[in-house]
């Protein structure tokens, strides 16, 4: 569920036949414009040279244009911990939460528990929206 940020995932990204194709074919257009402003078709030079110099920059303005990549889906956590017996609890973010911010009452001995950290996770893929009932109980670590 939580995916980790790695630097290798990003160079490990495979090249798509697509992609090398395409941008094979905006290269030739920057190479045909080139070729319009030296070599020239027409018998005005000045047809050659805004013929060519519009390819060049329609080429290079394809190359440069691509797809964004999405925005990752992120959720933040808020968990909160009791300071008698430890317990903690992990839920969704509310507006308001802040660290050492005394709210609710623990689930075994009563006391008000304290929001620990808050923090933002990156998601593979959309979660349900959690309900406040829906609160995720993590084990003691003591």
């Amino acid at each position: 569920m939580i995916e980790e940020e790695d630097d290798e995932d990003i160079l490990n990204k495979k090249v798509s036949l697509k992609k090398i194709l395409k941008n094979l074919l905006f290269i030739i257009v920057i190479v045909i414009g080139a070729l319009f402003i030296y070599i020239g078709i027409t018998p005005d030079q000045m047809t050659n040279f805004v013929i060519g110099f519009t390819l060049i920059c329609l080429g290079a303005s394809l190359i440069q244009l691509q797809k964004r990549p999405k925005e990752p889906i992120r959720q933040t956590l808020t968990i909160l911990k009791c300071n008698k017996c430890d317990l903690i609890k992990v839920r969704n973010y509310q507006p308001g939460d802040f660290v050492f911010k005394r709210t609710g009452s623990c689930d075994k001995c009563n006391e008000s528990m304290e929001i620990h950290q808050i923090y933002s996770v990156k998601l593979k893929k959309p979660t349900v929206e959690v309900k406040k009932a829906d609160i995720i109980k993590l084990p003691n670590k003591t």
